[in-house]
């Protein structure tokens, strides 16, 4: 199995924060890695299909 969740530019070993941006496209966002160590950000190229809302209901708190 291959990984991706060491940081490029600070060698964080421990994976990857998720943030999301709009994308070129209607209805779609980009679903983007953020490093939580130095905040090296990466676009893997995942794209949603389609979103209704970019305002988040907020849910539970766990």
């Amino acid at each position: 199995m291959e990984d991706f969740r060491v940081c490029l530019s600070c060698d964080y070993k421990k994976g990857f924060h998720v943030f999301f941006r709009r994308s070129k496209g209607k209805g779609r966002v980009k679903i983007c890695l953020i490093c939580p160590n130095c905040g090296q950000s990466y676009d893997l190229g995942w794209i949603t299909s389609s979103i209704k809302s970019f305002k988040p209901d907020q849910g539970l708190v766990f």
